[in-house]
């Protein structure tokens, strides 16, 4: 509570200023100027901003003056009958509100706020005139549960295209016979042979429910959204898996299940100080070779597999990958983007030609619906359905590599 004593300081700073504000103008015209000079302007003109602050400061402070006092018809109330009378006649001084909550801070706390204050560090004074209830009071519940982790999407690399079928059909170029050769005028040309197939890809449907009670919708509403994000993360996961590694028939088929595509065992990657990393530049080597003539802009690794490689060391304890990881850019391999999932099997990477093995085909984008099912309502269940529809069409196989026995 601010007191009667500081407001009278105030009163008397304001005055102060405004007698200095005045002298500077009687001195002007003592002088016979009709203007002020710019030293003069500016400490006239900080004057009336320290007064318009000042007159600001002084208002509140009364006010909160005022709001520390009863009433005068109030002031009979919490007195004793057997108190002395004033000499108006009501009885003793009763006790303020402010008086049952003391806000009086000893020296040492003044000064703790003050050094926190200037380290910009949190600090609480509290003075209270009763016995605190703090531990009977339950735990506060944080409003978000567990932040969202998505696991890196391999969809937001591939390049795709939409449909509006049930179903996709795309020629496969699998391979090339015969090749192009000088021809004498009026030879014989020689001819190629593309070996294609026609494929038609199911679109295949991802999805997954949740049932939140409508409690939790109500009172809880950040769990909610948890809810919904968690429920489209499982559904990315299971959209990993497909793409990498589904088997067809109900399911997508996924890159290592694609026939014609390029492999590449580095077990059989020997010689003296032979490492993972001469495997990995095997494959890039094999992919630009083969068939499509593919560069690979995309590798797709376990995150476990991707720690070995990372971890691999010269024989002065060096790390392979970057003299200094922390600084060095240690996600890519030979220059190539490196995806990680722990959708991709273990000991088996794959290496992608963004830009000629195909293209991914939605039908239906992941979207989420609310219903009911069976009983939800009347157990007050609102159900959240996450699903989406589409399928991976490898259109050049010879520009996807599979590496296996990663060591």
């Amino acid at each position: 509570m601010p007191s009667r004593e500081f407001v009278q300081q105030l009163e008397t700073r304001r005055q102060t200023l405004q007698h200095q504000a005045e002298t500077i103008l009687a001195r002007a015209k003592a002088d016979g100027r009709d203007t002020l000079t710019r030293e003069e302007d500016a400490e006239v003109q900080q004057h009336i901003a320290d007064l318009r602050s000042l007159n600001e400061r002084i208002a509140d402070e009364q006010a909160e003056l005022q709001r520390g006092q009863l009433p005068a018809h109030l002031a009979h109330l919490g007195t004793s009958r057997s108190a002395a009378p004033h000499t108006s006649g009501r009885y003793g001084v009763p006790n303020t509100a402010g008086q049952l909550a003391p806000l009086g801070f000893d020296p040492e706390q003044m000064r703790r706020l003050q050094t926190a204050a200037q380290r910009q560090e949190p600090c609480r004074l509290e003075s209270r005139g009763f016995s605190t209830a703090d531990s009977l009071l339950p735990a506060e519940l944080f409003p978000y549960p567990v932040a969202a982790i998505h696991e890196n999407r391999l969809l937001d690399r591939l390049p795709g295209v939409s449909f509006e079928a049930p179903s996709i059909s795309f020629i496969r170029h699998v391979n090339t016979t015969g090749a192009a050769a000088p021809t004498a005028e009026g030879g014989l040309k020689p001819e190629l042979v593309f070996v294609t197939d026609a494929l038609t890809a199911p679109a295949i449907k991802l999805a997954g429910n949740v049932g939140v009670s409508y409690e939790i919708i109500s009172d809880f509403e950040a769990f909610q959204q948890y809810c919904g994000a968690e429920l489209f993360r499982r559904v990315i996961d299971i959209e990993n898996q497909q793409l990498l590694s589904g088997t067809g028939a109900g399911n997508i088929t996924g890159f290592f299940s694609t026939s014609g595509i390029l492999t590449h065992d580095c077990s059989t990657d020997t010689g003296t100080n032979v490492t993972v990393w001469d495997s990995l530049l095997v494959a890039i080597n094999a992919l630009r070779v083969g068939p499509a003539l593919a560069e690979g802009n995309l590798w797709v690794f376990h995150p476990t597999d991707w720690q070995k490689i990372r971890q691999v060391k010269d024989a002065y304890g060096r790390f392979l990958v970057a003299n200094d990881p922390s600084v060095d850019d240690v996600n890519s391999a030979w220059g190539i983007p490196v995806l990680e999932t722990i959708w991709c099997p273990t000991t088996k990477g794959l290496l992608l030609d963004l830009t000629k093995f195909g293209y991914a085909a939605v039908r239906e984008p992941l979207s989420m619906r609310v219903g009911y099912a069976n009983d939800d309502l009347t157990r007050n269940i609102l159900r959240f359905v996450g699903e989406e529809r589409l399928t991976l069409c490898v259109t050049r196989p010879s520009a996807v590599l599979s590496l296996t026995n990663l060591p």
